[in-house]
């Protein structure tokens, strides 16, 4: 007898919430606030231009730490499908099992390698680059770490709940040293700032559309990542592991992250190809602090580039940066290689010193969601 759609969702939610309670500390306090609030509006239905009510979500808030008390220590638990028992990261076998319930399974190590868990309906599937990428819409499970697109083994996931609310935050926090980046990218969709903070119910339709369009060009991101190959092997895996939770793990994603989106075939060149100019605003009004240390260029060609929209010269810099990334991504494996597999510490003070020092990057940086 197939098992419910409601027993499955308990328990990838269950998986959720432990993952939650283990990882909570990794954030700031204010980090952690706002990945909450982020995950209420989602449990809740809210739109992202919805603010909660504050009584509600205080007595949210503390309902959810009680539960995390409950649940801190505890091992993410095997998932029980029509009578066997499945370890939660294999992917393969659990999607076989709900894919008659048109149900999407996904599982990994994010940020600090703290795990997380997805279930969600499909609403499209196509086959990209040899990669089988699903969009979804409606999610019914989902842990405090949300990235709007993620890739397992040779699957693409899409995540438009989890892109709209990404976009929301960078128009919300309206940061002056990208706003002119953001004015471009907007009005490439007829929106602006005020509007769309002032009357937001007026204007999510287009809001909705451009979340849409921008979440279907950044599944080349994933696809950049999957062919790039300057990582080989398991490396970059064992190197996050060995990193977790410091400078050098949030460096070593960083220069995948860059890697993937300056690859002949990743984001950039996709936004090129497209003409999407709109696209180029937004990916420079969200790059963090350590992305744009490592690619400064695109900062520097940008006014030229709303002057005369001429990809010529974004390309180039993309160059540029795909081949610096090449040399840090070389400099980090040979470290990796030639450390001692059991001293950690040792691993994370020689790519501090020997990598990210010489660019001039601080430990204090914030790092936090790179």
């Amino acid at each position: 007898m197939l098992m419910t759609t409601e027993a499955v969702q308990e328990q990838v939610q269950r998986n959720c919430a432990i993952s939650d309670a283990n990882f909570s500390g990794a954030f700031s306090l204010c980090g952690l606030l706002l990945r909450m609030r982020e995950l209420y509006k989602w449990e809740t239905g809210l739109a992202p231009w919805q603010e909660p009510e504050h009584g509600l979500i205080l007595e949210w808030v503390e309902q959810r730490e009680e539960l995390w008390q409950e649940l801190e220590g505890r091992g993410c638990e095997a998932l029980r499908l029509d009578g066997d028992e499945l370890d939660p990261f294999e992917l393969e076998q659990i999607n076989e099992r709900l894919s008659s319930r048109n149900l999407l399974y996904g599982a990994g190590y994010v940020l600090g390698m703290k795990p997380s868990f997805l279930l969600a309906e499909p609403v499209e599937s196509e086959m990209i680059a040899g990669l089988q990428v699903y969009t979804i819409e409606r999610e019914l499970c989902r842990d405090i770490f949300a990235t709007p697109v993620m890739r397992q083994g040779q699957r693409i996931i899409a995540r438009r709940q989890a892109m709209a609310a990404l976009l929301w935050d960078v128009v919300q926090e309206q940061r002056p040293s990208v706003r002119p980046a953001l004015d471009f990218a907007l009005a490439g969709y007829d929106l602006d700032t005020q509007g769309l903070l002032g009357r937001p119910g007026e204007h999510g339709g287009a809001y909705l559309h451009m979340v849409a369009e921008e979440l279907r060009l950044w599944v080349h991101h994933e696809i950049g990542e999957a062919v790039e190959d300057a990582f080989p092997g398991d490396v970059w895996h064992q190197m996050v592991a060995n990193t977790c939770q410091t400078l050098a793990e949030v460096f070593i994603r960083a220069v995948k992250d860059l890697l993937a989106d300056t690859h002949p075939q990743g984001l950039l060149s996709r936004m090129a190809e497209e003409d999407r100019k709109p696209s180029l605003g937004l990916y420079l009004a969200m790059m963090r602090p350590l992305s744009k240390m490592l690619f400064p260029g695109i900062f520097t060609i940008f006014p030229d580039f709303v002057r005369n929209g001429n990809w010529v010269g974004v390309d180039q810099v993309r160059r540029q940066a795909y081949a610096s990334g090449r040399e840090l991504a070389a400099q980090l494996v040979a470290i990796h290689q030639t450390s001692d597999p059991f001293d950690h510490p040792r691993t994370v003070q020689r790519i501090i010193e020997e990598v990210i020092r010489p660019l001039g990057i601080g430990d204090g940086m914030d790092t936090e969601g790179e």
